[in-house]
């Protein structure tokens, strides 16, 4: 495993790795649900600090997108095509205070590796970065769909997730990653069988957004710089 993890990089995507990306989001959903090259590259062009590659032996084996946006947005109801502009990120605001997470995806083949884990690890040091308020976005409830006679209104399947009477593999990863659930995102994604066509209204709150705001007169300047410059001593 030490082996595997040193071979395997999280980086931030190139505009030429976008039918790459495309590519692997093939090998992950149906061919009607995967997304274009035009779309990685609207997020790039959009955010290029906010999308992400894992990278394993040259070979893309994982994807992660975000934008930022305005808090108000976030915390609605609304649904993934609205809030991502149809997947090209264009909904994206520099001037926005929180994190949204577009998709997260990685090949069927590499899933032992944990990238899920290292992509929300990235978002989360990105949140920090840029000093925003939190990190949003509608996560995916695929247990729901076997449970729904039981579970008829997916406010009350989620509840359930949330009290242990069930489990749902990927509701129950996000709360390991320190997430909680603002609730139910009614028909945020239609083609989402499993999950009804809903999604679980996830926030992450960054610890360090009342300091910052406090301690700030002025808006920061969330663009990366484009060269730093390193100093070293070797003794």
């Amino acid at each position: 495993m030490r082996e595997a993890s040193a071979k395997l990089a999280i980086r931030v995507a190139q505009l030429n790795e976008a039918q790459e990306i495309s590519s692997l989001s093939a090998r992950v959903y149906p061919p009607e649900d995967a997304y274009t090259a035009s779309q990685i590259l609207g997020q790039i062009n959009n955010f290029p600090e906010g999308v992400f590659v894992a990278e394993y032996e040259g070979k893309i084996v994982g994807y992660c997108a975000t934008s930022i946006i305005e808090e108000a947005l976030a915390l609605r109801q609304h649904t993934w095509d609205e809030i991502t502009g149809g997947g090209f990120g264009s909904r994206h605001n520099p001037d926005g205070d929180v994190l949204y997470g577009i998709e997260v995806c990685v090949d069927p083949a590499y899933r032992r590796l944990r990238i899920g884990q290292r992509f929300y690890r990235a978002r989360r040091e990105l949140c920090r970065l840029m000093e925003l308020k939190s990190i949003v976005f509608g996560g995916r409830m695929p247990g729901y769909q076997r449970r729904r006679k039981d579970y008829p209104v997916p406010a009350d399947y989620l509840r359930a997730v949330q009290d242990m009477e069930i489990r749902d593999q990927v509701i129950n990863f996000q709360f390991k990653q320190d997430f909680e659930a603002l609730g139910v995102l009614e028909g945020y994604l239609p083609d989402d069988k499993q999950s009804g066509g809903h999604a679980v209204h996830m926030r992450w709150t960054n610890p360090l957004a009342e300091t910052m705001s406090a301690s700030r007169t002025t808006r920061p300047d969330r663009r990366l710089p484009g060269r730093v410059r390193v100093a070293t001593v070797q003794f």
